[in-house]
């Protein structure tokens, strides 16, 4: 397997004439929503949480990439103080052309070092599975949040297949978790664990992709990754197909967000620094 540079934007390399409009990126926030199952659990669980927080709170993002989860309410709240915190120089810059005087950036790697402010809230989404000092990263992250603040945490777990078919495409071509280098996939027992160890208590949790969410998944990432990797005839079929196939996949997340599930390929942490 290879990885492309045609593969950036997979890697949150953004094309750089964002920096002088950045506000278009607000369209990939939009087709998150439409793409990102998890992105419906977490801005549930993270428009509740910004609310209860108090008026002056601090907010973090670890690991925040293009900031979907701060931008939008850096004006709704106007006197909570948000900071992007991430690794990448790129993002950084990035996040500070939005020039939102409530919103700060801190270039840090979490495995490495805490933030340098306490927060109030904070928040990691879609980032633990890529980290190779992940006990680390907890631990500094525990430091990073004032006692009692509550952190929301979104891991993906289990790594269920469903459909033979991406469990083909994925094994072979470059996709979005190779191409980020993951170094590993949780289970629930492990990711609590180390939770545990950290400092954190688990207030309360949420499991995403049951069935249906898996389902959705699978037939999106295997045109998505036929689209960004697969040869010339490929690309065509699965550009073709895709218009085709998402109402169904976009009938599956519904039913996935509104069925209860006791297991799925992902979980959704409230938990609280002690």
């Amino acid at each position: 397997m290879k990885n492309s540079s045609k593969l950036n934007v997979l890697d949150y390399q953004y094309p750089k004439f964002l920096l002088y409009f950045p506000n278009l990126v607000r369209i990939i926030y939009v087709l998150n929503y439409f793409t990102q199952l998890r992105k419906w659990y977490v801005m549930s669980a993270w428009q509740r949480l910004l609310k209860q927080a108090k008026p002056n709170a601090v907010i973090i993002d670890f690991g925040a990439g293009e900031a979907q989860y701060l931008v939008p309410f850096c004006r709704v709240y106007p006197q909570k103080t948000f900071c992007a915190l991430d690794m990448r120089q790129s993002n950084i810059q990035f996040c500070e052309s939005f020039a939102l005087p409530n919103l700060q950036t801190s270039l840090v790697n979490i495995e490495e070092a805490s933030a340098p402010l306490a927060a109030d809230l904070g928040m990691c989404v879609g980032v633990m599975q890529y980290l190779t000092q992940d006990t680390a990263a907890l631990k500094n992250m525990h430091e990073s949040l004032k006692l009692g603040a509550t952190l929301l945490l979104y891991v993906p777990i289990n790594g269920v297949f469903i459909t033979p078919f991406y469990k083909y495409i994925f094994a072979r071509m470059a996709q979005y978790e190779s191409i980020n280098n993951r170094q590993r996939v949780y289970t629930e027992k492990e990711l609590t664990e180390k939770l545990v160890r950290a400092g954190f208590v688990i207030q309360n949790k949420t499991y995403t992709y049951g069935y249906f969410g898996k389902l959705s998944h699978e037939i999106l990432n295997s045109l998505s990754t036929l689209i960004f990797s697969g040869g010339l005839l490929l690309k065509m079929l699965a550009l073709l197909l895709f218009p085709m196939a998402f109402p169904l996949i976009f009938l599956f997340m519904l039913l996935d967000y509104n069925n209860k599930k006791s297991d799925g390929n992902g979980l959704l942490l409230e938990v609280l620094r002690v």
